[in-house]
């Protein structure tokens, strides 16, 4: 139990600051009373194409493994150490890997695997890359299944490894950010040290881009720019601005995720701002404004897509930052983090709903409950299809329908 409530206290304590709920170990503390499921008429007309176990999933815990995809297979994986990889056409099981059953985790309570799942597509396989807060890093064949090489950094990780090329870049609990050899593990360096003592218990990934720098946020609320050969440091901006008389309500962590998307960068804090920025000069935003959120943004072709700490979702255009549209109404319900999905915004909450949202407008078009243990992660879009893990270890994959039959 102690465990469970160092997770629940560190994750919630700044969201009660916001609207989530502080829970304890025997019980639950409303801060904030969400609102009723929302009542429409669905537009479209929505279907499981196929559902699957994943373990245990991750429970109460509050690990965010997302499930991702390549090509051919739909990864997934739970807390305990399960992973598996799922035929994308019928959900059809193609192979399970244990890692709890590796010496490390003998004498630990799972192997709790908390950071992930990341995917390197190759020529002829898939590089499927984990992280543990016991502070094994694994990476698995996504063909075979096998494991090819593990790595102990020495500190809890709690977000997912990212890569690229030849280089897989894993960020600390801590602050610390490490680069390993994509081909065998091997650490080439590591760089930075997150002294806070009061941080928000983050899912900050690091970014890296086209060989050449690593962006990753920091928990008093600045992006650090890293080189990629040498870890240096070149550059520091920062996002978040504390305010209030508390500890708490002074919180400015950057746990999303930044966002690059061609020659632009994007970035958000906890208590601060939204800055759109250039990639040749992130020093001058291109434009700033008041949001904030410790969910990772999704983006299309013209917007940015962000959930407040309330459980509101906004569009934001991206030349200017101003605001498409919001959505007030599913306030205090846990929502996730956004995907886009074809002409849609797709978000989940803490009862398992999944809700379609107009890209355009932001008005709702259709739900649909999974079941009633919740999402916890973001979905995640392939073309028409949305995938999504729910608490207790069920991924679904779900599409709009393409017959005549009517939405139960």
């Amino acid at each position: 139990m102690r465990d469970l409530f160092r997770h629940q206290v560190y994750r919630l304590l700044a969201a009660a600051v916001f609207g989530a709920g502080l829970a304890g170990c025997s019980s639950e503390v409303d801060v904030y009373v969400p609102v009723p499921v929302p009542e429409f008429e669905n537009q479209i007309r929505l279907e499981v194409a196929w559902s699957s176990s994943v373990g245990s999933g991750v429970g109460r815990f509050y690990s965010a493994l997302h499930p991702a995809f390549d090509g051919e297979r739909v990864y997934a994986a739970s807390r305990n150490g399960d992973v598996y990889a799922f035929d994308k056409k019928d959900g059809g099981r193609l192979w399970h890997l244990d890692l709890d059953d590796e010496d490390e985790n003998d004498d630990r309570r799972s192997a709790r695997i908390s950071g992930g799942i990341t995917v390197r597509e190759d020529f002829d396989t898939s590089l499927v890359l984990l992280a543990s807060e016991n502070g094994w890093v694994y990476a698995v064949d996504g063909a075979k299944g096998e494991l090819i090489w593990k790595h102990f950094t020495g500190e809890e990780i709690l977000t997912a490894p990212a890569v690229d090329g030849d280089r897989v870049f894993v960020l600390s609990s801590h602050g610390q950010l490490f680069a390993l050899n994509a081909s065998d593990g091997s650490r080439i360096w590591a760089t930075g040290d997150d002294s806070a003592q009061f941080a928000v218990r983050g899912d900050c990934a690091p970014v890296p881009v086209q060989g050449a720098v690593v962006f990753y946020g920091t928990s008093d609320g600045k992006l650090n720019i890293v080189n990629q050969e040498r870890g240096v440091l070149l550059n520091q901006i920062k996002v978040g601005v504390p305010h209030g008389s508390t500890r708490l309500s002074r919180l400015n962590d950057v746990n999303a995720s930044p966002v690059v998307i061609s020659d632009e960068l994007y970035v958000i804090a906890l208590n601060g701002q939204f800055q759109g920025l250039s990639l040749h000069n992130p020093s001058r935003p291109m434009w700033v404004r008041q949001y904030s959120s410790v969910a990772t943004p999704a983006y299309d072709l013209s917007d940015i897509a962000i959930t407040d700490q309330s459980g509101h979702v906004y569009a934001v255009i991206r030349t200017d930052g101003s605001e498409r549209w919001s959505n007030t109404r599913l306030t205090y319900r846990n929502v996730t983090g956004p995907a886009y999905a074809g002409s849609y915004v797709v978000v989940g909450d803490y009862e398992g709903y999944l809700y379609w949202l107009d890209s355009a407008t932001g008005d709702f078009r259709a739900k649909l409950q999974l079941n009633s243990s919740g999402i916890y992660t973001a979905p995640v879009a392939d073309d028409d299809t949305v995938y999504v893990v729910t608490r207790n270890g069920n991924l679904y994959a779900v599409r709009e329908k393409q017959d005549s039959e009517s939405q139960d």
